[in-house]
């Protein structure tokens, strides 16, 4: 028996019309889900995202900037308490070394140089005029200090000693202050002054140095000279 061309067809055409609905709602329900994420607020990007539970970095202590800033505006630590006993008791000893050291300088002296050196000082500016203070320095070593006497017009002399025959430096320092006849507006006034000299020793001899200090001046003004003569004889 044959069948009917339309009854033959409308089978096919329903199971075709069927593959493609299965087809648009397999689709509908894959892009569902992609559609409920894209909403999903819970699933956007955060700052911490991608990073582990053990990575998140913690806030800083609250009170840490503040305590840098309180160190920096801390004042210093006072400086230790200086020792002046100790300080007072070094320098005794060592000023003590350095005497011993020129004593002894001075005994191998006399064993090996049979020239000898002295010196005088007169200061002829007094009245008006007061030596506060004199020093005399051979070779940069002091050989004679007046200390804190002051000099009138006396005449001081400088032990003789040996010397290395050949030229010598002799130093004269005198720190002068009016005299006690000056005005009193003029009291304060005075100058330091500082002349060194070469000198030269003979081999065998002994040699007298005599050093003059005057001043002629008018004050305020003032007119220092030091004059030194040398001697020499056997």
């Amino acid at each position: 028996m044959k069948i009917p061309g339309n009854i033959a067809c409308q089978p096919r055409y329903r199971a075709g019309r069927l593959v493609l609905s299965l087809t648009l709602a397999g689709l509908a329900l894959a892009a569902g889900p992609a559609r409920a994420a894209k909403n999903d607020p819970a699933a956007e990007s955060t700052p911490d995202a991608g990073r582990t539970a053990g990575s998140k970095s913690s806030p800083a202590p609250s009170g840490a900037g503040n305590e840098s800033v309180e160190q920096q505006m801390a004042p210093p630590a006072p400086p230790p308490a200086v020792d002046l006993a100790k300080l007072r008791s070094e320098y005794d000893r060592l000023r003590d070394e350095l005497f011993r050291s020129r004593a002894r300088a001075e005994l191998v002296e006399e064993g090996i140089y049979e020239s000898k050196l002295a010196a005088t000082l007169r200061w002829k500016g007094a009245p008006d005029f007061i030596l506060r203070r004199a020093e005399i320095r051979l070779d940069g070593n002091s050989i004679w200090d007046s200390g804190e006497k002051p000099l009138v017009d006396e005449l001081i002399k400088v032990s003789e000693r040996p010397a290395k025959p050949g030229p010598h430096t002799l130093t004269v320092r005198i720190e002068v202050r009016p005299g006690k006849k000056s005005e009193k507006e003029h009291a304060d006034l005075g100058y330091e002054s500082e002349q060194t000299f070469v000198i030269d020793v003979p081999d065998g001899q002994r040699t007298n140095v005599v050093i003059t200090g005057d001043d002629d001046g008018d004050l305020p003004g003032y007119e220092p000279e030091v004059e030194i003569e040398v001697r020499s004889e056997k």
